[in-house]
């Protein structure tokens, strides 16, 4: 029940939402609640394509690069040049998907491991950016952008921000695929078995760079959202949610190297993280200190899965 059930996940974010409500004023207050709910669905969405790619055996180093294409491709494109959002989002989208799937079939059918070539990968992507914009990177994105992500929007009438029911939705969509599709099934058995699942006919080629595509091109889309949150981009924009995202996917339980897990655990681990750092901050904690934070939670959780598959060898 705990493998298929994130019940220690709900378990934990409860733990956390009723440690802030004795630690800070305000903490549970709906416009408190709001603001959380966008910066930990931003910090979901920027870690869906690592959720996939950790699912069947991969690590993605290229997240800050896609969040900085997106970021930068808004703020230039859109805010500057005066592109129309749907066409920046198809240009953000396409270009990362070549540049994930590239990066996909290059660790499949070279045999090379993924973290060498994504984060090579992440280093080609800012370098471009850095080319393409002479490192000058001034203006904002279209002012309709910021609406997605503001903390009192509405979506439909309804009072919570567009992003909280984007996210929602990607949680869904993306449950619905990996446990009820036969797609969903082979992206989970090229993690479990790559030899196995090539035996019984699965093209893990096809999954390997089908996933990586579709995850740079989702986390591409996520830094336009960010560059409308923080009302503008930089080189740098994408850093912060490489640790954070990696966090986030291991906190919620997808474990590295067991094809287990999927993207609504995610969402419980960004929560869980936000709300944390939240409670850390009000207690005046710095950056240095939140990413300390994120390192001790991913070696705890790392260490713990890899006490549990050595307990479940034994059985």
């Amino acid at each position: 029940m705990l493998r298929r059930l994130p019940v220690v996940q709900l378990a934990v974010l409860a733990a956390v939402v009723a440690w802030g409500a004795t630690q800070m004023d305000g903490f549970t207050s709906p416009s408190s609640l709001k603001a959380m709910s966008v910066i930990a669905c931003l910090l979901a969405l920027a870690s869906l394509g690592q959720t996939l790619v950790i699912i069947i055996g991969g690590l993605d180093l290229a997240v800050p690069g896609y969040i900085t294409l997106g970021a930068v491709s808004t703020v230039v494109l859109g805010g500057n040049q005066g592109w129309p959002l749907w066409l920046v989002a198809l240009v953000v989208a396409a270009a990362c998907a070549v540049a994930g799937g590239l990066s996909g079939a290059i660790c499949h059918y070279l045999k090379v491991q993924s973290l060498v070539v994504t984060l090579g990968m992440s280093a080609v992507l800012i370098g471009g950016v850095v080319i393409a914009t002479e490192a000058n990177i001034l203006g904002m994105p279209p002012a309709s952008l910021g609406s997605w992500t503001a903390v009192m929007g509405t979506t439909f009438g309804l009072p919570f921000p567009p992003v909280v029911a984007l996210t929602a939705l990607a949680a869904a969509s993306t449950w619905l695929f990996l446990g009820h599709t036969p797609a969903g099934r082979r992206l989970y058995a090229t993690g479990a078995n790559s030899r196995a699942a090539e035996g019984i006919g699965i093209r893990t080629g096809r999954v390997w760079i089908g996933t990586f595509a579709f995850g740079a091109a989702s986390t591409g889309l996520t830094g336009m959202l960010i560059a409308g949150f923080t009302f503008g981009a930089s080189v740098s924009v994408g850093d912060p949610y490489f640790y954070s995202g990696l966090a986030a996917v291991l906190v919620g339980g997808t474990a590295l190297g067991s094809a287990q897990g999927d993207f609504v655990r995610t969402v419980l681990g960004a929560l869980t993280l936000t709300g944390l750092t939240t409670i850390l901050a009000g207690q005046g904690l710095g950056e240095g200190d939140t990413r300390i934070l994120y390192g001790i939670a991913i070696i705890l959780v790392v260490l713990a899965y890899g006490r549990g598959r050595r307990l479940r060898d034994r059985l």
